[in-house]
């Protein structure tokens, strides 16, 4: 065998090696950071005006997502996409901006008042057709006492490729305006329920003693 065949055949090893090696960096899949998304407000619905009399008043109670949503986008086909805030902030925004600010709702920070709690039980696309996506509350209007308004709401909207190449661009402007729609609906609810006047409790005179004995004592 030659110097050179020899130089070869010790290098061979090395080679292999080498080309191996670059195999499996080439073929190894790349990590997959995350990607995240966010709904953003669109212009403002213009303010309502002020209601006539007393200010409505309103305490923003809990704002809570049920268990199973997560910021992790809830669609079970991007693994790899998150919301930058969990779900029930966008929802507590926008009732903040809807309520407070749109419809000149006084906010109650202490004290007696009326209180507004939501519960975020769907946040999802769904994949028709018609590709659409879904948000669902569930909102209850309470006092220390008892409920005065219990109900839930179901939005759905359907995607549009209107000027939007990313389909996950499209499903956060989908649920931009399903959280729009489903806020107006809470906000004309509750001002309609706190705006309502309150019935008093019917006044039962306690009858005097001595007409007590006389209608006891009537055959």
């Amino acid at each position: 065998m030659s110097p050179w065949s020899r130089a070869l055949a010790g290098c061979a090893p090395l080679l292999l090696a080498v080309a191996y090696g670059g195999c499996a960096l080439t073929s190894k899949a790349d990590a997959q950071s995350p990607r995240f998304f966010s709904l953003e407000a669109r212009a403002a619905a213009p303010e309502l005006p002020e209601p006539e009399g007393a200010p409505l008043e309103l305490r923003l109670g809990q704002v809570d997502a049920a268990a199973y949503l997560e910021e992790r986008i809830e669609l079970a086909y991007y693994d790899d996409r998150r919301w930058t805030e969990a779900p029930e902030q966008y929802v507590r925004r926008a009732l903040e901006r809807e309520l407070f600010e749109r419809r000149h709702v006084r906010r109650v920070v202490s004290g007696a008042g009326a209180t507004l709690d939501v519960e975020l039980t769907a946040f999802e696309e769904l994949r028709g057709p018609p590709a659409r996506v879904r948000l669902a509350l569930s909102y209850t209007l309470h006092d220390a006492r008892q409920s005065s308004l219990e109900r839930s709401l179901v939005i759905e909207r359907p995607l549009s490729t209107a000027g939007e190449t990313d389909r996950m661009q499209q499903v956060a402007a989908a649920l931009t305006i399903a959280l729009e729609a489903a806020v107006s609906r809470i906000g004309e609810d509750i001002s309609s329920e706190i705006a309502r006047p309150a019935v008093p409790l019917p006044l039962t005179e306690p009858a005097s003693p001595a007409r007590a004995t006389s209608e006891r004592s009537r055959p």
